[in-house]
């Protein structure tokens, strides 16, 4: 009888890890753990199983490939300031890196486009076709019809793909949204106040509802990211921010954020806003994800 009431035991405990596993864990694939919807404490547990704390200055510099659909449910119920920070920038963090990692290989495309341009003095149609694709992408229009027109395309392209500094992504996402406490973040998985115009699509804003626009409304977190990272990469109005991209990636190795923070004065709307991102990267010690990388998840 004692047997049997163990292996009852034991099975009842197998169901519940497996169905406390399957509740916050939606699918794995290719080293990384899609979640659906998680608690705070289950991601806290989860976070403790993969050694994953949040402390300044984080040595190893490794960031389990835990992604996030949305905030947990009852993210904005954590009533101190200071650990509701140190949640989202861990939420954050992967999906920050992961978003460089695609970046840097939109990049190595373009490179080796490049190179195969100066080795053969064209480009296969396959390759114009992808380098076309890239130019539409990232919103880079050229007249330019001639032999040079690759060229083209490939040197302005150049300054556009390129990385964001993680430190950046994270910061400026917790002033759009107050730390990811704000209704869009909640409601959206909008993390940085994009815009749809002229539409019944989107969250409605609870203010000045007759301006003809509405909060973009993301599948997941890392859309939401995903799209102002191209935002950043293909619109105009960021070219000063290119320029010092460029010129501090000439002077370093690893592009880091307080390399380029200040050439963002025009951003965003919100007041000092240079001086408030300056602020979040030093004090949250953000720029260590900077020079971190994403580890799959074994």
């Amino acid at each position: 009888m004692k047997k049997l009431w163990f292996s009852i035991l034991t099975a009842c405990f197998l169901l519940f890890s497996f169905s406390a596993k399957a509740e916050i864990i939606s699918h794995e694939f290719n080293g990384i753990l899609y979640i659906d919807e998680t608690t705070v404490e289950e991601l806290e547990q989860l976070f403790e199983k993969y050694n994953y704390r949040y402390f300044r200055g984080k040595l190893d510099n490794a960031y389990p490939a835990i992604f996030l659909k949305k905030l947990p449910k009852d993210f904005a119920q954590i009533e101190s300031q200071k650990y509701r920070n140190e949640v989202f920038i861990r939420i954050l963090a992967p999906l920050a890196l992961k978003i460089n990692e695609e970046l840097s290989n939109e990049r190595h495309t373009l490179l080796r486009l490049e190179r195969s341009l100066e080795r053969n003095k064209t480009l296969t149609p396959e390759e114009n076709e992808k380098l076309e694709e890239l130019a539409v992408k990232y919103d880079y229009f050229s007249r330019n019809n001639d032999e040079s027109r690759a060229a083209n395309l490939i040197n302005h392209l150049k300054v556009r793909i390129n990385v964001i500094p993680p430190s950046i992504l994270i910061a400026v996402a917790a002033m759009e949204t107050n730390w990811g406490f704000s209704r869009i973040a909640q409601e959206a998985n909008s993390l940085y106040k994009e815009k749809v115009w002229y539409t019944n699509e989107g969250l409605e804003p609870l203010e000045n509802k007759d301006d003809g626009y509405r909060f973009k409304i993301f599948d997941n977190l890392i859309d939401s990211m995903r799209s102002y990272a191209l935002t950043f990469n293909s619109n105009i109005s960021y070219q000063n921010v290119w320029d010092t991209r460029v010129e501090a990636a000439a002077r370093q190795d690893k592009l880091i954020g307080e390399s380029i923070a200040y050439s963002l004065a025009h951003a965003s709307n919100l007041p000092n806003f240079v001086g408030i991102l300056d602020y979040t990267t030093a004090f949250y010690d953000l720029f260590s994800i900077d020079i971190g990388h994403l580890q799959r998840i074994k």
